[in-house]
């Protein structure tokens, strides 16, 4: 790789566009102070990507911008292009993705706001891609390759790290320490998600301990709670024997008094027994039904979970079979590396035996030599002393001869320069025309290819897919939303639901069996007894059991729409028989009045009134005391108010009214259907004084409007009280129940809707999978083959630009090959002439100085002498310097094969082990598989055949609730036609129906708390044996104190554990990924480092080898080398990354500190450094900036030696104002400054001009 040319616009004094070209090995800039010289230094520093102004002997990083000069207006722009040729040499060239093409143009502008840009090859890049590019080239803003002025002088006092960084650029480090830093950042991101998962894991570790905490808590709750339900449940038990006891009791009590009336008897008996007897069975067909309906949900859920097992395990036996594949292929690697690696172990060792003799013998042959050369070194110095004496006295001729030798010097390098081009332009064509067809078939073959993926690219670019996708996945996100709106909705109403459920279904308050007082003896003749009544009891009805009747009140289908009437009339008939502390005792004549829950005309005994009264009736009716009310009413209403006849069918009696239970109460009261308000206030008054006097004790009229009409008057209910026992139970209990019935048939409509939803939500996920697999796959392809097309493509522009330049070198070749020819026989001839120059000017020596032609012809004996000595000495250093690299190649190479050799063995071994655990594994989960397919198979017949037992039940359940109604409906009508029978048994009855209702009501307390409760069953076991209740009110209070205790528990904990271990779960998998990956970048770093370690130290060993033979080649002795410093700071293992100290030591000095050298000892000893640096790892190019200024003839006679031995590896530019060093350029680039301040380019080639010499002599 070369450097072609420099081209410079309104950089620094360089105004105008100029151009550097740079055709020639050595190329020398001169011109005056303050010209600019050093500017093409700076530019070049620049355009490689130096940042610091200061470096660039500026403020700013503008101040490289044109500022402008009197007559001249600055630029807004600078500019500074590099091209370089060759670029994509085998050995020297830049690999890099960038370098397309043999050659490679790098420009760097600037704006006077100070941004700069980057171009590569017209590409716009970053400043990092321009360093990247040069890595391990030699070439960067600071590397060695430029030496700006000062700079020689500043090598020797660099510090040591500057020092090291020029050893790690010879060796090629950078290109490392640039992939070690990423790897570091990588190390250190992934360290940093380690952390940020850590964090994560502390904290689900925290939660997941108060999820224990409450898990514990919730799951101790929960035994208490079940403890208290069993406390209950027994304690429920004892009380539903105490009320069976209790009714066997009234049963016993209502045979005695039904003898009487035993045919009657017998058929409401009958009646009774038969809706027991159904209910029983109801009860019994509900339990089926439950338990047929759970039985179906826990069969459908053991089939979901044998389908779940059956499918998962056919995933793991296909999974095991495809880890069982990859490791065979594994191992069928490994074996093969192993036998590879052997071989090459083998040959290592064949190879190292034969070098070790020949580095051992290398060795004392040199050690020889040198001894030789130092002997001939002081001969030759000696004799040199010698001429020097006597070429002082005739200068004249000396630089006659001088000049002469340099001009031949220069038509030789000239003619071998010529000679190597003509035969490389041989070869070169001579390759092309071999390579020629060759590439135009390949041209074909990729525009073939390019057309064929143009057209697939095409096909896979097309948009519908993805409009389908994202069309779908809205229709599947609006889906969702109506789903999740949906839920809420009748969640709500699920809440609602259940709330009013227990409200019409439940009773509020379970009665207690202490508190069943059963005084039947009660004397209602006066304050007292009454009194006295309400602390036990009310008309034989304990006070519990009252609490419990007004809960238990069921309407019929018309009672609901007078629900608010009932309500008004029951809470103050309740009030009156329970209240007592809070009674108004003026109220005591109405309330006495009042009818008992037992009979319809149990009152107080007041002989005047009564008397009064029954002679009355018994005047204008005749005796009808033995009728009951409900006989009485009709007619007496006809008789003393025969103004309202019209009115008779508008009574409604409260037994139409009120479904269950039955009570001899209903049937001594009627609701009037008129509205009393439209009646004037005289009717009003003569129909209740009509009704007053008419009316028998216990039977009372109501009215829509609250009032109430018995034989004590009228009364309006707001004057008794607010009614709080039964304050708008039964209005509020039908709205509950209306509004019960909305919401069923509201949820059954969500359910299915729900239903509906979900069902199209699965099929369109199910659809929406499948378009998210053929989109990916499809972008996987698209992706594959645009980066297939983008190869194809740079192919094939790099393979026409090869052709056309092929084109361009097969059209300039006849002419080249015949301007070659001319210009060999020109050098010949310009040979010829200059030998005779130098015979002429050696036979003038000859005349003038016989004394030192003899001299001369000595120190030429010893010249060629020492020349052949130190030629034989850097040949046998050099080939000792390549067995030893050998060598220790080899040795590496061996111990890097020896290790693949160890791990191809251990990934057979582990592969082995794999295999026989996974093959163990497949054949266990299949003989799992027949069981899991035939477990799936039963529970899918189970689960049919469990649907049709649940719906058969269901079915008889719901034939035994209609044929129940009927027989209720039955059993109403036999109590309404022996009515007037039941007169003298009612008290009997109405204890046998309270018994009753309070043995249902705790049965299906009872039911509700264990579902296989059978009522008969219980009942007939009290009959066998009596059993025996433990008093369990402490410990049930004990256990409510202990829930209390507990306070709020999170009953969702065991879930919500459950989901938080699911989720810790994969991130330990998660760790232990990012750990893994974390030791592979710490072993790449690893690799790095001893890569790293290897070059540096290899390159340190050889630039010291060198820097020492050319430090005694320009000294005439003495040594020089570069040492690592100690730095105690550092580890054993990485001392090798110290800095680096120069040591150098002139022939006949002492050791002593580089500071105290002369400014030409360390301008030559930072030569020998650099100089060293570049035989080991030469640049492309070398730009000196006046390195020779301190320097005499002498040192600088050895400086143009050195950059003329090495200007066939390395191409030089030099800025100098020396004459001998200008001597030895091949083009010298002349700066000028025409106008102040404005710099211009004036080139001279030396070759050219040494033409018009000879003519002018």
């Amino acid at each position: 790789m070369r450097l072609k040319s420099l081209k410079l616009s309104g950089f620094k004094s360089f105004a105008n566009p100029t151009t550097f070209t740079f055709k020639h090995d050595i190329t020398a800039i001169v011109g005056p102070n303050g010209c600019g010289k050093s500017n093409v230094i700076d530019a070049i520093r620049w355009v490689l990507g130096e940042t610091s102004a200061k470096q660039l002997r500026g403020g700013a990083m503008s101040d490289v911008i044109f500022a402008g000069v009197e007559g001249r207006a600055g630029k807004s722009l600078a500019s500074v292009e590099l091209t370089f040729e060759h670029t994509q040499d085998e050995s020297a060239g830049i690999r890099h993705a960038l370098n397309l093409y043999h050659e490679l143009t790098l420009r760097r502008q600037v704006t006077k706001e100070g941004k700069s840009d980057y171009y590569i090859n017209g590409q716009k890049v970053r400043r990092r891609d321009v360093v990247d590019v040069f890595l391990g080239t030699g070439l960067g803003a600071r590397s060695y390759a430029v030496i700006e002025q000062g700079m020689i002088g500043r090598i020797v006092d660099s510090s040591p790290m500057q020092l090291r960084e020029f050893i790690e650029e010879a060796a090629g480090v950078s290109r490392y320490q640039a992939r070690r830093a990423e790897t570091e950042k990588q190390l250190n991101e992934t360290k940093d998600n380690l952390a940020r998962l850590n964090d994560l894991q502390g904290e689900l570790k925290k939660q997941h301990k108060t999820l224990i905490r409450q898990a514990e808590s919730a799951k101790k709750y929960q035994a208490l709670n079940d403890e208290l339900f069993e406390l209950n449940k027994n304690d429920l038990l004892k009380r539903i024997f105490e009320a069976w006891q209790y009714l066997e009791t009234k049963k016993q009590d209502k045979d005695k008094s039904a003898q009487i009336l035993h045919e009657l008897e017998q058929a409401v008996g009958k009646a009774k027994k038969e809706l027991d007897v159904h209910s029983a069975k109801l009860a019994e067909a509900n339990w089926l039904k439950d338990d047929a309906r759970d039985n179906y949900h826990n069969a459908r859920m053991k089939e979901q979970t044998a389908e779940h097992n059956y499918y998962s395990l056919n995933q793991e036996i296909a999974s095991c079979e495809d880890k069982i594949a990859r490791l065979t292929e594994l191992k069928a690697q490994s074996e093969a590396s192993i036998v590879e690696n052997q071989q090459s172990i083998d040959e290592i060792d064949k190879e190292l035996g034969q070098i070790s003799p020949d580095v051992t013998e290398g060795v004392l042959k040199l050690t020889a030599l040198q001894d030789e050369l130092t002997q001939a070194q002081g001969e030759f110095n000696t004799a040199k002393q010698q001429v020097s004496e006597l070429t002082q006295k005739k200068s004249d001729l000396e630089n006659t001869h001088k000049l002469a030798t340099s001009q031949k010097n220069r038509l030789l390098t000239s003619h071998e320069r010529v000679t190597k081009k003509y035969q490389e332009l041989i070869n070169k064509h001579e390759n092309k025309e071999q390579n020629h067809d060759k590439e135009q078939d390949e041209i074909k073959s990729l525009t073939s290819h390019i057309a064929t993926l143009n057209l697939a690219i095409d096909e896979l670019s097309d948009d519908d897919g993805r409009q389908v996708f994202d069309e779908k996945s809205r229709q599947v996100k609006a889906l969702q939303d109506e789903l999740s709106a949906l839920e809420k909705r009748h969640a709500s109403m699920m809440g609602e639901y259940d709330t009013l459920h227990k409200l019409v279904h439940k009773p509020k308050h379970a009665p207690s069996a202490d508190d069943d007082g059963t005084d039947d003896d009660t004397d209602n003749s006066g304050t007292d007894g009454m009194v006295a009544d309400t602390k036990s009891g009310v008309d034989g009805i304990a006070l519990p059991q009252l609490d419990s009747l007004k809960d238990s009140i069921k309407l019929t289908r018309d009672g609901e729409n007078y629900a608010d009437v009932l309500d008004k009339f029951l809470g103050f008939w309740l009030d009156a028989r329970v209240l007592d502390g809070e009674r108004d005792f003026s109220l005591l004549p109405i309330i006495n009045h009042l009818p008992t829950a037992m009979d319809g005309g149990k009152h107080s005994h007041d002989d005047k009134r009564d008397k009064k009264k029954d002679s009355k009736k018994a005047k204008h009716k005749g005796d009808t005391l033995g009728l009951s009310a409900h006989e009485r009413l009709p007619s007496m209403m006809l008789y003393t108010a025969p103004n309202f006849r019209q009115s008779s069918d508008k009574l409604i009696p409260l037994t139409a009214l009120i479904k269950s239970p039955t009570l001899a109460l209903w049937q001594g009261v009627y609701l009037l259907d008129v509205d009393t308000q439209t009646l004037d206030e005289k009717g009003f008054d003569k129909l209740v004084t009509a009704w007053a006097d008419e009316l028998a004790q216990g039977v009372l009229i109501l009215t829509k409007t609250g009032w109430i009409i018995g034989s004590f008057g009228v009364v309006h209910v707001s004057a008794l009280g607010q009614g709080r026992q039964g304050q708008g139970v039964l209005s509020e209990r039908a709205e509950h129940a209306k509004r019960l019935d909305e919401l069923e048939e509201r949820l059954g409509q969500i359910e299915s809707e729900l239903d509906d939803k979900q069902r199209s939500l699965k099929a369109m996920m199910s659809e929406l999978d499948v378009l998210r697999v053929a989109q990916e796959e499809r972008h996987a392809k698209h992706s594959e083959l645009t980066h297939s097309l983008h190869e194809s493509k740079a192919k094939l522009v790099k393979l026409e630009h090869q052709i056309s330049q092929d084109k361009l070198i097969w059209e300039n070749f006849n002419s080249q090959k015949i301007s070659l020819s001319d210009e060999l026989s020109e050098l010949d001839g310009e040979l010829r002439l200059m030998d005779d120059e130098i015979g002429r000017s050696m036979t003038a020596l000859d005349e003038h100085l016989p004394v030192l032609q003899v001299a001369q012809n000595t120190l030429n004996v010893l010249s060629v002498s020492v020349d052949e000595l130190s030629g034989k000495v850097r040949q046998m250093t050099q080939d000792r310097q390549e067995l030893t690299l050998k060598q220790t190649t080899l040795t590496q190479n061996k111990a890097h094969a020896t290790r693949l050799l160890e791990l191809s063995h251990e990934n057979v071994a582990k592969a082995d082990i794999e295999t026989k655990e996974l093959i163990a594994q497949s054949m266990a989960m299949s003989e799992r598989l027949p069981v899991l397919e035939d477990a799936f198979k039963q529970a899918k017949a189970e689960t049919a055949e469990l649907k049709v037992q649940s719906e058969e039940h269901e079915a008889v359940a719901k034939t035994l609730v209609i044929m129940q109604g009927r027989l209720q409906e039955n059993l109403t009508d036999a109590h309404a036609k022996f009515a007037a029978a039941q007169a003298s048994i009612a008290n009997a009855h109405a204890d046998v129906a309270v018994g009753e209702s309070r043995l249902a009501d705790l049965g299906e307390q009872m039911l509700g708390m264990n579902e296989q409760f059978n009522l008969p069953s219980t009942l007939a076991d009290f009959r066998a044996s009596t059993p025996v209740f433990a008093d369990n009110s402490s410990r049930i209070e004990q256990i409510k104190a202990d829930i209390e205790k507990l306070g709020a528990v999170n009953l969702a904990a065991a879930a919500e554990l459950a989901e938080l271990e699911e989720r810790v779960s994969p991130l330990d998998e998660q760790v232990a990924d990012i750990t893994d990956s974390m030791k592979k970048l710490q072993d790449a770093i690893r690799a790095i480092d001893d890569k790293t370690k290897q070059l540096f130290l290899g390159m340190l060993k050889a630039v010291n080898d060198e820097m020492n033979a050319l430090f005694a080649k320009v000294f005439g002795g003495g040594q020089a080398s570069l040492t690592l410093i100690d730095d105690e700071s550092l580890p054993k293992a990485d001392k090798w990354r110290a800095g680096l100290v120069l040591m150098a030591q002139p022939k006949g000095k002492k050791n002593s500190r580089l500071a105290v050298l002369s400014g030409g000892e360390k301008t030559l000893t930072a030569l020998s450094l650099i100089f060293a640096i570049f035989k080991q790892h030469p640049a492309p190019f070398c730009v000196l900036d006046e390195v020779d200024a301190p320097l005499d003839d002498a040192n600088v006679g050895r400086f143009t030696s050195l950059i003329h031995e090495l200007s066939d590896r390395v191409q030089f530019v030099f800025i100098s104002h020396n004459k001998l060093a200008m001597q030895v350029a091949h083009e010298l680039k002349g700066i000028t400054m025409p106008t102040a301040g404005i710099s211009s380019l004036v080139t001279v080639n030396l070759e050219e001009a040494e033409k018009y010499l000879e003519p002018r002599e």
